[in-house]
């Protein structure tokens, strides 16, 4: 195996799919659903009416983008997410594939039908993942 990290996204993706998470990936409706939620929960007041606002069908992720009050927090998360390390975020994602296989002797379990929820929430006492 190549442990020279990858920058590439497909790389990126191949190795999050190889965790507990990729089925959660590929379910196009529930990542959705919780990347509106994430919104919804997050403290950006103009990021929880995009959430709602994409949830509840109101508006599209297309008609998302022509919406001339949306733009300043839009500029905010495309900058955030060229900010990505790409090379960590594949590490990160191969040991958390690593790290996750269940065994017969784990105390706790996997719970990937719970998805995100609760995630950096502070009382649930994740972390947060931004």
């Amino acid at each position: 195996m190549n442990d020279t990290p990858s920058t590439r996204p497909e790389d990126v993706l191949a190795a999050v799919d190889r965790t507990p998470y990729g089925a959660v990936v590929r379910d196009e409706a529930r990542r959705r659903q919780m990347v509106y939620e994430s919104l919804i929960s997050g403290p950006d007041p103009v990021g929880r009416e995009i959430g709602q606002q994409l949830r509840d069908g109101n508006l599209s992720p297309r008609e998302l983008l022509t919406v001339g009050d949306y733009q300043p927090f839009l500029s905010r998360a495309r900058a955030q997410a060229e900010r990505l390390d790409l090379a960590d975020l594949a590490a990160a994602a191969r040991r958390a594939a690593a790290d996750d296989l269940p065994s017969d002797s784990d105390d706790e379990r996997l719970d990937v039908d719970r998805g995100w929820a609760g995630y950096g929430d502070e009382s649930s006492g994740e972390r947060s993942w931004q």
